[in-house]
């Protein structure tokens, strides 16, 4: 017996810390990291408190998995955080409902069975269960999404299920077993409600992230379908302005010539000036590798020049594996929050560095831009007044999510530069 024991012990902790890792990575759409090995870890920490303790207590559940699947996330960061707490209370104290119509179910099927074995099988088999939920739910969640639930969304399952099951044990308390009459069948109903109520609950919260993941789907391509409307007319005109220069090339060779012959070279440089910013401008759309940037920066570019914005770039961006949408999220945001902070700079100051590098692992991604000020910083992020955040707030938070969803960081800093102030974003993104 004492062996059966603590297997169920050793599965119990496996299974729970791999339902909740699940519902960390298809109900909340969290980037994790491989869970078996870590599960089996979950699964060791159990065995071993059964050789302590053979009580079940939920909350010590909760403490055990948290911190697994916490160190499993990719970015571990606060709201990973709270977002790991939520999936442990929901897949520990879901269980404790699921177990109801099992205890019962057991109980009449062997009705010998010792209550302390029934207990452990009933743990084990809601735990089953409870990842069956999570199945489900992921299920009920189109493929294609990747956008993680909200902080606020996670932390309402968690809070939900905390208190639902909280009141079901403050009215019948942990287990059925004891229970008889009247009594039992309001504990059968109240779980079975209880658990439809958490349920419905987590759906709905499901659909509403996925509504407003392809809702800004939507938004963004079409403004990526913009862009690229823009990029490939400016395309067309460039292309037209070269073929231009090319088919009077031979004139102005006939005119240089002539005025190298009669020695007026004033008249040369500048004819030659003139005729090479004619081809700089025809050939000034910038190429960074990917057609969905090229499009989103050379857009950006053309708003820059009207502004008087001077806008220079260097380095490319291909074979980084980013979806279009965090794509045109990240670089759009980071370009719009510099073409804001340059509308608050003279015009004969204002400038936009945008530059591409890559080392083995990383991209870098950094935009400078001119400030009307240095800015203050705390805990990374700018410090602002209401006015400031025109300047700098508009996207830093869209920004620092798209980057951590691929375990990357954003660093921003505001100093002098050459005397002028200036303001950096660097997006630092594992490759």
């Amino acid at each position: 017996m004492d062996i059966l024991m603590h297997l169920l012990f050793f599965i119990m902790g496996f299974v729970g810390v791999f339902s909740a890792c699940f519902f960390m990575r298809r109900v909340f759409r969290w980037k994790m990291r491989s869970s078996l090995p870590a599960s089996a870890a979950g699964g060791a920490i159990m065995l071993g408190y059964s050789f302590i303790s053979t009580s079940i207590v939920l909350d010590m559940c909760v403490v055990i998995y948290l911190p697994i699947v916490w160190l499993l996330t990719t970015d571990r960061s606060f709201k990973s955080l709270v977002a790991a707490l939520s999936a442990c209370v929901f897949i520990n104290y879901t269980n404790l409902l699921v177990r109801t119509p099992i205890n019962l179910a057991i109980v009449y099927a062997a009705k010998n069975l010792h209550s302390e074995t029934l207990f452990y099988l009933s743990s084990v088999i809601g735990e089953f269960s409870t990842l069956l939920l999570a199945v489900l739910f992921g299920k009920i969640g189109k493929s294609a999404m990747t956008e993680p639930m909200t902080v606020w969304n996670t932390l309402f399952i968690g809070l939900l299920s905390f208190f639902t099951v909280h009141l079901y044990v403050i009215a019948f308390g942990d287990t059925v077993s004891a229970l008889s009459g009247t009594d039992l069948r309001n504990a059968l109903l109240f779980s079975m409600l209880s658990l439809a109520f958490i349920c419905i609950a987590v759906v709905m919260t499901v659909k509403l992230t996925e509504s407003r993941y392809f809702s800004t789907l939507s938004s963004m391509n079409e403004s990526y379908l913009n862009s690229q409307k823009d990029y490939y007319e400016m395309k067309q005109t460039s292309d037209t302005e070269i073929r231009r220069i090319r088919h009077d090339m031979k004139n102005h060779l006939i005119c240089i010539r002539e005025l190298a012959a009669q020695r007026k070279y004033d008249e040369l440089e500048n004819y030659v000036g003139e005729i090479s910013d004619a081809v700089k401008d025809a050939t000034r759309l910038i190429h960074t590798g990917s057609g969905i940037i090229d499009a989103i920066v050379n857009e950006k570019a053309a708003i820059a020049k009207k502004a008087g914005v001077h806008f220079e770039w260097e380095g490319t961006i291909s074979g980084l594996d980013i979806s279009a949408v965090d794509s045109c999220t990240l670089v759009s945001n980071l370009l719009d929050n510099a073409l804001e902070a340059c509308d608050l700079v003279d015009v004969a100051d204002r400038f936009i560095s945008l530059t591409f590098r890559r080392s083995e692992h990383f991209l870098f991604m950094i935009c400078e831009n001119s400030s009307a000020r240095v800015v203050e910083m705390s805990g990374g992020r700018p410090l602002t007044t209401k006015s400031d955040k025109l300047n700098h707030g508009f996207g830093i938070r869209n920004i620092s999510r798209c980057v951590e969803k691929y375990g990357g960081e954003l660093k921003l800093s505001s100093e002098l530069k050459d005397g002028a102030p200036t303001f950096t974003a660097q997006a630092i993104i594992p490759i």
